[in-house]
Order: structure tokens, then C-alpha cells, then sequence
């Protein structure tokens, strides 16, 4: 496990990367505003973290006693900042 953290603490750290990931996902998608990029982030972070988690994929660097993974926060976080950046050119 990467962090130990409680269920809400990881789920603010995965929400946190996602955000930085979608700053840099809405950056590369050429966005106008970065904040709508930003907010995506960690709506992308958290969700893809937890649906992950449901299905049963394996966690990369742990946090919380959930195992909530930040690799898929920054993932869900690079896509949906992207997808947000590109569509509001």
C-alpha cells in the first residue's frame, strides 16, 4: 500500500491527482478556460478510481484501506480533462 488513509482521506488524494491530471489533459486538449478542465479531473479521478476498484483491477501505488489506485485517478482525470479541453476550443 502506498498510503495508509482512511476511505474519504483517499478518495481527496485521488480527487487531487485527478485534478493535476486534468490541468495537464485540458492543456493538451487546447482548452480556453482550464478550471472546467480542472473540475473534470477530479470527477474523472475519483469515479474511474472507484469504478476500478469495483471491478476488481488491480490497484497501482494504494491509497486508503480501500486501495483506491492513483495510477487510474490520473488516468480518469487525463481523459476527461482532455475530452472537456478539446470540446470547448
Amino acid at each position: 500500500m502506498f498510503l495508509e488513509a482512511s476511505t474519504l482521506q483517499a478518495l481527496a488524494v485521488a480527487g487531487g491527482v485527478g485534478a493535476i491530471a486534468g490541468l495537464v489533459g485540458g492543456f493538451l486538449g487546447s482548452a480556453d478556460n482550464l478550471f472546467g478542465t480542472v473540475l473534470m479531473g477530479i470527477i474523472g479521478g475519483i469515479s474511474l478510481s472507484a469504478i476500478m476498484r469495483i471491478a476488481g483491477a488491480p490497484p497501482i501505488y494504494a491509497i486508503g484501506t480501500e486501495e483506491f489506485s492513483l495510477v487510474w485517478a490520473a488516468v480518469g482525470g487525463l481523459v476527461l480533462g482532455y475530452v472537456v479541453g478539446h470540446s470547448n476550443v
